[in-house]
């Protein structure tokens, strides 16, 4: 800052002498031919520095002169100097204040980043926990519900049967509601990690196949699958990726009342990736709600109480955040009142993208394989310290 401010500073003062020399040089030429002048031009055609200097001198002189004689020419002087002065302190402190301005803005940027990070780390640990605390009662009362409605603690009457169904039901609900939250508070924090392995996209649509099938059939709907009999394996998280159609498809199921389902997958040569399409014919999203549905806990229907389906708005979120993990895309395409259709875009081969502390561990274990013992007593000691170290399982 104050570098940039003295140079501008010297530049003028230099440039005010460089012309106070000029003037008064032609001055003197002028007015006093006694003094001995060296012009530029004899400078040039090889005159001597010192009558050079002498110059200088002279004009010096002359300049102190006439400024001691002239009051005036001192004021306008004096005022001058001071008016750079003034100008040089005003561009530099509307410079320095610009950039403290935006270090301000930065610092207060970078103290609200951290914290939303630490209320997000926050937020996912809070649903992580209360979610562990309320699975371990809910799976009591579904077991104990589950030896009432068979029997084992002796014969009920049809009217108490039907109410331990309903109890029953709703308990089941409960508990992929608490599913989804922690499945999510693990995807958020990233501690869910990618098991990459070879698999047939033709088998996991096999899984999916009866039971959605089943629950199609209950609401009347028609469930259509155009999926080739020959698909490339993949080399990815069969789990997620199964949790992905599946996701889709109850969403599906959830919010079509008459029509149809249609599921597809076909594979993409020039990308090496496989497109996974789920469409249906139901009530649709608003398009002003579109870029948003994927958000956590986001209900597009939740305010309209015939259109309100249940659920906590988890589905889609979770989806996503598979479908990022295992480095693919997903879009939607949806109008009001005449369905939905999510493209999803996986690669057919999962690159894993090594995280930072993970290499710096790699490189430590390629460090101290590598290099001797500093203290040994003999070779096996060597062999048995390089063995410990490779076997470590937080640095393979």
């Amino acid at each position: 800052m104050r570098v940039p401010r003295a140079f501008l500073t010297f530049l003028v003062i230099l440039a005010m002498l460089f012309g106070a020399w000029i003037f008064f040089g032609r001055t003197v030429t002028n007015l006093a031919p006694s003094l001995q002048v060296v012009s530029t031009q004899k400078i040039l055609k090889g005159a001597r520095p010192t009558d050079f200097l002498t110059s200088v001198a002279n004009s010096s002189v002359y300049f102190w002169n006439t400024v001691g004689k002239s009051k005036e020419l001192l004021f306008y002087g004096v005022l001058a100097i001071f008016g750079v002065v003034i100008m040089v302190l005003a561009i530099g402190g509307a410079t320095s204040s610009h950039k403290d301005t935006t270090h301000t803005a930065l610092e207060l940027l970078k103290q609200e980043k951290e914290k939303a990070e630490n209320l997000a780390k926050l937020k996912s640990e809070f649903l992580n926990q209360v979610s562990h605390e309320l699975r371990t009662p809910l799976a009591v009362i579904i077991g104990y519900l589950e030896c009432l409605t068979d029997g084992l603690y002796g014969q009920i009457e049809v009217k108490h049967h039907d109410i331990l169904q309903v109890v029953a039901k709703q308990s089941s609900h409960l508990k992929n509601m608490i599913d989804q939250i922690l499945i999510f508070s693990r995807l958020e924090a990233d501690r869910q990690p990618v098991r990459v392995g070879e698999f047939s996209i033709n088998n996991i649509i096999n899984d999916l196949r009866e039971t959605f099938e089943f629950l199609c059939r209950q609401k009347g709907l028609a469930l259509s699958w155009d999926v080739p009999g020959r698909l490339p394996t993949l080399k990815s998280d069969a789990d997620r990726v199964k949790d992905i159609l599946s996701n889709l498809l109850q969403n599906a199921v959830k919010y079509t009342d008459q029509g149809s389902i249609f599921v597809s997958v076909r594979e993409l040569p020039a990308t090496d990736s496989i497109v996974l399409e789920v469409a249906d014919t139901g009530i649709g999203i608003p398009e002003h709600y579109l870029p948003t549905i994927f958000e956590p806990f986001r209900q597009v229907h939740k305010t309209s109480s015939g259109n309100s389906r249940g659920g906590i708005g988890l589905g889609l979120s979770i989806v996503k955040k598979h479908v990022e993990q295992i480095k693919g895309t997903i879009t939607v395409e949806s109008e009001l009142g005449k369905g939905s259709t999510f493209k999803i875009i996986l690669p057919r081969i999962y690159q894993a993208t090594e995280a930072r502390h993970r290499k710096l561990l790699r490189m430590l274990k390629l460090l101290r394989s590598d290099s001797p013992l500093t203290i040994r007593a003999n070779g096996a000691s060597q062999a048995h310290a390089v063995s410990r170290v490779s076997s470590a399982p937080w640095l393979n």
